[in-house]
């Protein structure tokens, strides 16, 4: 079992808070986090209001049942006995249907209908399936788990994946009925898998974690939407969740998906997070990463036209405010993000060689937390944000914010070495454009 200690960025005030939070033993260290925080009391969290998933008027019909399912490559839940009538339990069916195309490949498909799953759906070295859905709006796999289903820290209660390759989950719902179990779990989980898609689904009444992928490879998570109705920041919530407990994970495009109410990130090689939407969340950061330093290696992450707002004006499990962006990976593109009106600061990296280019940080913060639109953080020996250039940014608040400088390294106590700027507007702060600590009043590294 690795201890997963939080690292808390504190602001002006120049501290670091220190927090153990021992996971179980299937999930190793998740992420090194700064939060922006003050010794203020928790104010009254944002008002938010029930969401609820409406279909957007572009969604495209997937292939229904009208489908041939004559014995070939189809396989249609349907015809292995499973009813979609949103109360009988459709488990068993839907198993034959996916043991059925197993053994030649081919598409499971979920025609309209509400499929009710009390036990959970487990694919074992699944090769070369497709889950097709008739859309988003009209197939539903609906979860009825009972409280006490016990599954491993972090492991699935509706779909889960274990070494299979090239298959792919389009148009269907996955709605966790909001059902909380008795451990850490995730609706849906992929682990030592490669070369698998998750496009056009809703995952939806999340109370934990939504989609985890383990030690997998050649991902593509893109035009989803994630809901998590767990808003209380003591509760450690996560949409996309990347871990590499057993071997590397890598490779893998996370595009376009609309994400309420739960942070994501992890650990990984090669991510890529680009035009995702990410509002309302109460825990850790819109998107956040590990180091390099633990695990199988987190680098190499571009970070790209996303939009992160809302992270909830109250203290998550660590006692941090949530923050934008908070990334530790080294070599980290953070391009053209717009990061507004979280509790915490806009954005906060720490990974060697990495590029803050042309983001947009305006009315973070609180009050007194003293958050700032773009943080850079060290933490020896593995958060570092040396030798890294940022440009073009604009930091401000323009409807009457919190943010307390564009720029700062001051909370560390640390003089960062090499970091080159350009073209950056800091302007419009509270207390200044840059907080940066000098040689003089900080040791050197």
């Amino acid at each position: 079992m690795n201890n997963n200690i939080r690292l808390g960025y504190a602001g002006d005030s120049g501290r670091f808070h220190w927090l153990q939070l021992i996971l179980a033993a299937s999930i190793l260290w998740l992420s090194v986090a700064a939060r922006a925080s003050d010794k203020q009391p928790n104010p009254t969290p944002f008002p938010t209001q029930a969401i609820a998933f409406t279909p957007t008027s572009t969604e495209t019909p997937a292939p229904n049942s009208t489908v041939n399912d004559n014995g070939g490559q189809v396989f249609n839940v349907k015809t292995y006995g499973a009813l979609g009538d949103g109360s009988t339990d459709d488990t068993a069916a839907i198993r034959s249907a996916i043991t059925a195309a197993s053994e030649t490949g081919g598409v499971v498909l979920f025609p309209p209908g509400v499929f009710v799953l009390p036990s959970l759906l487990t694919c074992r070295s699944l090769n070369n399936v497709s889950f097709q859905g008739s859309g988003k709006s009209t197939t539903i796999l609906k979860s009825a788990i009972p409280v006490s289903f016990p599954p491993r820290n972090g492991g699935p209660t509706m779909l889960g994946f274990f070494n299979c390759a090239n298959f792919s989950i389009r148009d269907i719902t996955f709605d966790n009925n909001n059902i909380v179990t008795a451990l850490r779990s995730s609706m849906v989980s992929v682990s030592g898998s490669t070369n698998f898609t998750f496009s056009n689904c809703a995952f939806i009444n999340a109370k934990h974690f939504i989609l985890s992928i383990q030690s997998s490879s050649r991902f593509w998570v893109k035009d989803n939407y994630f809901n998590c109705t767990e808003l209380d920041g003591k509760v450690f919530t996560g949409a996309i969740m990347l871990f590499d407990n057993v071997s590397k994970t890598g490779d893998g495009q996370i595009v376009n998906n609309e994400i309420i109410g739960a942070q994501s990130g992890g650990r990984g090689v090669d991510i890529v997070w680009s035009h995702n939407r990410i509002t309302n969340f109460g825990y850790g950061a819109g998107i956040f990463s590990g180091h390099d330093g633990v695990g199988f290696g987190t680098h190499n992450w571009t970070i790209t036209g996303n939009s992160i707002t809302g992270g909830q004006p109250a203290r998550d499990a660590n006692g941090f405010y949530p923050k934008g962006i908070e990334v530790y990976a080294p070599g980290t593109k953070i391009i053209g993000n717009t990061c507004s009106n979280n509790s915490g600061s806009g954005i906060v990296f720490g990974g060697r060689n990495s590029t803050v280019a042309n983001n947009s940080c305006f009315d973070n913060g609180l009050p007194d937390n003293q958050a700032v639109g773009i943080a850079a953080c060290y933490v020896p020996p593995h958060i570092d944000p040396s030798n890294s250039t940022i440009t073009g940014n604009t930091c401000r608040n323009i409807r009457g914010g919190f943010q307390h400088y564009g720029f700062s390294d001051a909370g560390v106590r640390i003089a960062t070495s090499g970091l080159q700027f350009s073209g950056n507007d800091f302007s419009g702060n509270r207390l200044g454009e840059m907080k940066r600590i000098s040689p003089g009043k900080g040791r050197r590294r």
